[in-house]
């Protein structure tokens, strides 16, 4: 005997039906923005010239450019930025060349790619002085993109170039987004050939933002026969009904955290290599939230050139930031890090709360969910809403 649907079930079963038909016929040149500019750098910039184009641009990634085949080759992304700088800052502490030179002895790098099963990358005693910052800063602007690849054998193509033509349908650039495990995919002029924008997982639910409400209502005007559902509101702000705590399951298992007296090295290791996570929950002896850590937040430590930040707490780091975030007018505004399970994905009313809108407007491109007693219970942040929405769409 079948289980009778509820109707959250019910709901969710037509909202599935209608966002497929709508990411259908839309195109990916729909939900490209003005802001979706390339920018591309050659592989002879030294790595100091090209953490300076993430600090001054505000961008999420760069394209590489290979001359020798006169095409694109690869992306370089805050991500691959983090993971040179934590190599180039133990190679240092331990008196490790960071490339191997023309002697071309090898050297093991310290840092491995995935050894998720570490639990202290860097040893607490160590610590960074001005010699060994400023030979840190020369390796920066000596050594180009290129060398840095070509010594640790990794190829320029570590971050997976997926790429789709403008003309495609959303729904067909979803598939290959969440089959190859990607967070932005490269869309190709039809005629042309020419890229013409990277287009984000926050790109496309900010389409959906904008269009699918609209889309939606003209879909159940057109419909003869519409899902019966209890009339207790008015069924056109159904699809908005649906609460997060609807798929609590999956989100109250996204709850790590870290105490505020881990040092920043260890916090970045840990969100990239063990939770593969863009940002964190910081918690007090208490267990009760501090703040976020993000990635980007690592560029700070690049912009001011405070390298021994990386082996200070946590919580300096964080206080650091809030001080710096401050100097700037809009920041107030946009400074959304808390949803709660109550919130839809999205509502009808101007004076809701809008999970999906929240996360769009949020610095972090995370949310913090907080207990009675403020303690963090799950974090929400662009990839998972990105699978929570599209979770039912069909890959084959």
């Amino acid at each position: 005997m079948k289980r009778m649907q509820s109707k959250e079930d019910i709901i969710k079963d037509q909202y599935m039906k209608t966002l497929t038909c709508f990411l259908q016929d839309s195109t990916l040149y729909d939900s490209l923005s003005i802001n979706n500019q390339v920018t591309v750098i050659d592989q002879s910039f030294s790595l100091f010239d090209v953490f300076n184009v993430f600090i001054e641009t505000h961008i999420d990634e760069v394209l590489f450019w290979n001359p020798d085949v006169a095409y694109y080759d690869g992306v370089f992304t805050q991500t691959d930025l983090i993971r040179i700088i934590l190599k180039c800052y133990q190679n240092i502490l331990n008196g490790v060349p960071n490339v191997w030179g023309n002697s071309k002895i090898q050297v093991q790098p310290i840092m491995e790619e995935e050894d998720e099963d570490r639990n202290t990358p860097v040893n607490e005693k160590q610590l960074i002085g001005q010699e060994q910052i400023n030979k840190l800063l020369i390796d920066l602007r000596t050594i180009s993109v290129r060398d840095w690849f070509n010594s640790y054998g990794e190829s320029l193509h570590q971050s997976s170039l997926v790429q789709a033509d403008m003309a495609d349908n959303l729904n067909d650039a979803m598939k290959k987004i969440l089959k190859q495990g990607v967070t932005r995919i490269v869309v190709i002029d039809t005629e042309s050939r020419i890229i013409v924008g990277i287009l984000q997982q926050r790109d496309i639910l900010a389409f959906l933002v904008k269009g699918f409400s609209q889309y939606f209502h003209l879909q159940l005007s057109q419909k003869s026969q519409r899902v019966e559902v209890p009339q207790e509101k008015n069924p056109q702000s159904e699809q908005h009904e649906l609460e997060i705590s609807y798929f609590s399951d999956r989100i109250l298992q996204l709850n790590e955290k870290l105490p505020c007296d881990t040092n920043v090295y260890d916090v970045f290791y840990k969100l990239i290599y063990v939770y593969k996570r863009n940002a964190i929950p910081i918690v007090d002896h208490n267990n009760k939230y501090l703040g976020l850590i993000d990635r980007r937040d690592f560029l700070f430590i690049l912009k001011y050139q405070v390298y021994d930040m990386l082996n200070r707490p946590a919580i300096d780091l964080l206080n650091f930031i809030k001080i710096e975030k401050r100097k700037f007018a809009g920041f107030c505004i946009c400074n959304k890090e808390l949803f709660h399970m109550k919130q839809t994905l999205k509502e009808v009313s101007a004076n809701s709360n809008q999970v999906v809108e929240n996360l769009l407007l949020s610095s972090r491109g995370s949310l913090v969910c907080l207990n009675e007693n403020q303690e963090p219970i799950a974090t929400l942040q662009m990839s998972d809403l990105f699978k929570i929405c599209l979770d039912d769409i069909e890959l084959e």
